[in-house]
């Protein structure tokens, strides 16, 4: 099991581009990002926090 991702394996694992993410990435809508020099990853936890963070969107606003 990985305990992170980087940008391009987040999108594979949620099945969208890295055009969306970055356009929720404008929208203050990505996961926590954690920066290793170069290297982004977004920790297992994040992606699970941010998951929650989207469901409560879409229960409060369902259009969205």
């Amino acid at each position: 099991m990985e305990t992170s991702y980087t940008i391009p394996q987040f999108c594979d694992a949620y099945h969208f581009s890295r055009v969306h993410y970055y356009t929720l990435k404008q929208q203050g809508l990505t996961p926590k990002e954690l920066r290793l020099g170069r290297r982004v990853v977004i920790t297992k936890r994040a992606a699970e926090e941010w998951e929650d963070r989207m469901s409560a969107i879409q229960t409060t606003n369902p259009e969205a």
